[in-house]
């Protein structure tokens, strides 16, 4: 008797494989999820593959729901600002996800939507995303 799963739940499913073979398991997945009839359930904290292959993010923390957003949504909700503190200052406080102040400036992760047009986001990467979150989130 076979089983023609429509669903996948699968828990760090490549943890622990080598670069070439990941980037093969998620080509296999992509190809299962390809089909509009399948889904995959993914717990990783391999973000690079969730990126590759999820359509929706959510991100838990110390048992929280930080965010739970369709992937594309996240790219176009926030962005990456380099800055100097004192452009990071003049934005309201709620615009500022997360930043991290060095001798270089200011990296902060910021939504779009808030910051001023002449101001020049960079894109942001979902586990940029994550880091700058839970370090706001752990203060």
């Amino acid at each position: 008797m076979s089983h023609n799963a429509k669903l996948l739940v699968l828990d760090e499913p490549t943890n622990g494989l080598d670069p070439v073979v990941r980037d093969e398991v998620t080509d296999i997945l992509y190809d299962f999820i390809k089909d509009e009839e399948h889904s995959i359930l993914i717990s990783s904290h391999i973000v690079s593959d969730l990126e590759k292959l999820c359509d929706y993010i959510a991100f838990l923390h110390k048992g929280k729901l930080l965010l739970c957003e369709e992937k594309d949504r996240l790219y176009e909700e926030y962005g990456l600002l380099h800055c100097t503190l004192e452009q990071l200052e003049e934005l309201d406080d709620k615009a500022v996800i997360g930043k991290r102040v060095n001798s270089y400036g200011v990296d902060a992760v910021v939504l779009r939507d808030a910051v001023p047009n002449d101001m020049k986001l960079s894109p942001m990467d979902i586990e940029t995303l994550f880091i700058f979150m839970v370090k706001e989130e752990d203060k």
